[in-house]
């Protein structure tokens, strides 16, 4: 009977380390399985922000090609006349002596655009992003007028933003006005705006 009891236990310790053993694997794939799942996430977030990175380079690059090219048109423009006569027969000036200026500066005026702009729902949603040229006339009391989306740069830009645009600078404060042999007067200005999400 002492063999048969000591038979028995060891069947059960067997049969117990053998149990040990499977959940001891069990564990351990799942802790494989885990590692896996981890690295295959870190390795998508990682290529998304390659992506996100890339786009962004491309439209900066294209933002810039056609800063250019709209400069060159507008020297051009100014060579031909330093102004032109809007739809009332306003004289608007395209190269001022003085060119107009926000109140405050530059440095103002993007802190304007960066508290007021509101990103478009729909845009948002869909990852739109992308630079609006936003046109406009500055008059001679410093008033921002005549305000429209002229051009823009990116895959998809759509109404929204550029909606967005023209409502944040058609409702800009007071600009310095330009000048043109000392005196106060109308004239046309250009600023990008670009939407980029977080």
């Amino acid at each position: 009977m002492n063999m048969r009891f000591n038979v028995l236990t060891l069947v059960f310790l067997f049969t117990l380390c053998q149990g040990c053993d499977t959940k001891s694997k069990e564990a351990a794939q799942r802790a494989a399985d885990s590692t896996a799942l981890a690295n295959q996430e870190a390795a998508l977030a990682t290529k998304k922000a390659e992506e996100k990175i890339a786009r962004r380079a491309k439209l900066a690059q294209e933002r810039t090609e056609r800063e250019a090219q709209r400069a060159t048109a507008a020297a051009e423009k100014a060579k031909k006349s330093i102004s032109y006569k809007d739809a009332k027969g306003k004289l608007i000036y395209i190269k001022p002596e003085v060119v107009p200026e926000y109140t405050g500066g530059e440095q103002d005026m993007r802190k304007y655009l960066n508290d007021n702009l509101k990103y478009p729902d729909a845009a948002r949603d869909n990852g739109v992003e992308g630079t609006v040229f936003i046109d406009f006339v500055v008059d001679d009391k410093g008033k921002v007028q005549d305000v429209v989306a002229s051009d823009a740069v990116g895959e998809n830009v759509d109404l929204a933003l550029k909606e967005e645009a023209v409502r944040v600078v058609a409702s800009m404060p007071g600009w310095q006005p330009a000048k043109q042999k000392g005196k106060a007067v109308s004239s046309a200005f250009s600023i990008p705006i670009t939407f980029e999400l977080e």
